[in-house]
């Protein structure tokens, strides 16, 4: 018989580490990608804000009416009661502070934006006070809200800031003039 002989073919690689162009390319590959996804997060970080405003908005929309109720009172004047007096616990935000008296709407409420790029921007909350100001039957009082509540049951806008343009558009919103939320 005759004697085999199993020959290993062994390809061993004398190179250590990786070069110089490797290394250049994955980086070159993580900075693209860094540089798209970080714009991307900003916008949902912010988008995810205006969910956030929105649900604080209605609830403490919801017991302003709840306390007017109590106390009889029809349209909210400054100086009705504050928001110590609602029956939701409205936090202390850094990045929104909370008003009950619009001077436009005095029944809705609103928030405006405290801090970041987009600091001063307003959010107004019409809610279930909505037919209050906007008799879509007849002439609109209150303009582009109005219309908008008549026409798609919008509730929340949004204004810009000013100075930012944008602001309200990087919210995913259409800025809308909505006065003073002092």
């Amino acid at each position: 018989m005759r004697n085999k002989t199993n020959f290993k073919i062994c390809f061993v690689s004398r190179r250590r580490g990786f070069t110089l162009m490797e290394i250049l390319v994955s980086v070159m590959i993580l900075t693209i990608l860094i540089t798209m996804s970080v714009p991307m997060y900003e916008r949902t970080v912010e988008k995810s804000r205006v969910a956030e405003v929105s649900a604080m908005l209605k609830r403490i929309s919801e017991s302003k009416l709840r306390t007017m109720d109590n106390m009889n009172i029809t349209t909210f004047t400054s100086g009705s009661f504050g928001l110590n007096l609602l029956d939701v616990d409205v936090p202390d935000s850094d990045d929104f502070s909370y008003s009950l008296y619009p001077s436009s709407y005095p029944n809705a409420v609103c928030a405006t934006r405290s801090r970041g790029d987009n600091k001063g921007t307003v959010f107004l909350y019409l809610g279930e006070t909505a037919p209050d100001y906007c008799n879509c039957n007849g002439p609109l009082l209150f303009g582009s809200v109005c219309a908008a509540y008549c026409d798609s049951g919008r509730k929340l806008f949004c204004q810009n800031a000013s100075g930012n343009s944008g602001s309200c558009e990087s919210y995913g919103l259409t800025s809308y003039s909505v006065g003073s939320c002092r």
